[in-house]
């Protein structure tokens, strides 16, 4: 159920970028014929007004068609038959519904959920078969101790349980109703990462919220710090100084990550993320990504006539190579990793 929901987010993402596309297309005085979530073969289609809707059944992407991209078509509501700034603004719209989405998000997690100020060493909840069920830790107790060390706060017993290893004895102190109680058992390992060692407990943390103006400064601050961070983070990867195969994560680790951010609890900061990945990815100008279209709209205006379809085409194929060979190598990247028991992202 909750890769399921993880997949949903995902498709709204696609949905919120293709949405730009097309709202701003129709405002700005372009036809669109089609608007498909999907790839491939239709699974359902319904036409309302002069757009046909359709659901495909590769959940990979989607697009808003335009009149007179590719087509053929002729005439004033046409992409090419509108000045460059108008399809600029086309273009740019995708892009910016998913900047404003991890917006929305980001502020409506400060406003409601809030943000964590103080983590616990008291037992909010107990995962299902780890050694904490086994031994008799309930929710509610305090951790004061670790194979009889004194902790202090949550990070103490994080800093103590490092380095540690499943199958590993360890006791476990805790303060309940006033009177100290010692379990003894073997820790488990991390669903995710086999090599981390696990009691299974979930500490209490305490959250503060913010209005609705707060909250929307401190979410334009965040997508602003982790654009500069993606940045910094593009310039590892291509001088070499990050590793492409560890960093790079694909639609099976996405899916994955997200069923395992439904279950912690934390999938709208990581939807908010994806969604400015999304939007910075589709900046890149490589065809047929929009970074590409808004490059041959400047080149247009450099040159004072657009590039000819041909070149254009050509250009758009090898950059269409370049995306699938990216995507092709990301999956083999999260099929590897799950084979091998390496955390999709890592440390």
């Amino acid at each position: 159920m909750t890769v399921i929901v993880a997949l949903l987010g995902l498709i709204l993402l696609i949905v919120i970028h293709e949405l730009g596309h097309m709202l701003t297309a129709k405002a700005l005085g372009v036809r669109v014929p089609e608007f498909s979530i999907g790839f491939g073969p239709p699974l359902v289609k319904k036409r309302i007004g002069k757009t046909v809707y359709s659901l495909r059944i590769i959940l990979l992407g989607g697009f808003a068609k335009m009149a007179g991209m590719g087509d053929g078509a002729e005439g004033p509501d046409t992409y090419y038959a509108k000045p460059a700034w108008r399809r600029a603004l086309i273009i740019l719209a995708g892009p910016v519904a998913n900047m404003l989405a991890a917006v929305v998000i980001l502020a409506g997690v400060y406003m409601f959920q809030g943000v964590i100020t103080d983590v616990k060493p008291v037992v909010n909840a107990v995962e299902p078969g780890s050694m904490a069920q086994q031994v008799g830790i309930r929710a509610g107790d305090r951790i004061v101790g670790l194979d009889g060390e004194r902790i202090k706060g949550w990070n103490g017993f994080e800093r103590q349980m490092s380095g540690r290893e499943p199958g590993e004895r360890v006791s476990v102190t805790v303060l309940r109703d006033g009177s100290r109680k010692t379990f003894e058992g073997e820790l488990g390992a991390d669903p995710e990462d086999k090599d981390r060692a696990l009691v299974g407990v979930r500490p209490e943390v305490e959250t503060t919220t913010y209005g609705p103006l707060k909250s929307v400064g401190l979410a334009v601050q965040r997508c602003g710090e982790i654009t500069v961070k993606l940045g910094a983070f593009v310039g590892q990867l291509v001088t070499g100084e990050k590793d492409l195969y560890k960093n790079v994560t694909g639609p099976v680790g996405i899916a994955s990550v997200g069923s395992t951010a439904v279950n912690q609890g934390f999938f709208l900061p990581l939807l908010a993320l994806i969604s400015l990945n999304l939007a910075l990815f589709n900046l890149l100008p490589i065809l047929p990504l929009d970074g590409g279209h808004l490059f041959f709209i400047a080149a247009e205006k450099v040159l004072g006539r657009p590039v000819s379809e041909q070149t254009m085409g050509k250009i758009a194929a090898f950059g269409l190579v370049l995306v699938l060979a990216l995507f092709l190598f990301a999956t083999y990247a999260d099929l590897s990793k799950i084979f091998t028991g390496q955390p999709f992202i890592p440390d």
